[in-house]
């Protein structure tokens, strides 16, 4: 009994939920003054200095003696020869993207102050 009692409430739902008024929908062109951006540029990148100290098997020991003489740790951070050209290559394309991201907000600035539309 239930069951048909369920069937024919939802049948009544489906029905009913059909026979909405129809209504125009009348859609036309109205002109929008853009928005100003309000953007301000990135900070600019100030590049610190850093040397860079060559290990060998021949000079180790002078290198450590001088870090220690120097009141610096004597602990080192390493690369091969791949993963030092990883990282310069990675730092080259970091620079890239960077100055890709300016011109594109300076782009965007201009497309949206741009008083000519």
């Amino acid at each position: 009994m239930t069951k048909y009692i369920m069937i024919l409430v939802g049948m009544t739902l489906v029905t009913t939920a059909c026979s909405t008024p129809n209504e125009t929908i009348v859609t036309r062109e109205v002109p929008v003054e853009k928005i100003p951006l309000n953007l301000e540029m990135p900070r600019s990148f100030a590049w610190k200095d850093f040397g860079v100290i060559v290990v060998t098997k021949d000079n180790y020991e002078e290198v450590f003696e001088k870090l220690h003489d120097d009141g610096k740790a004597a602990s080192l951070f390493a690369f091969d020869e791949d993963g030092y050209e990883a990282l310069s290559l990675n730092v080259a394309e970091m620079k890239r993207y960077m100055q890709e991201q300016k011109v594109i907000i300076l782009q965007y600035k201009n497309y949206y102050e741009n008083n000519n539309n």
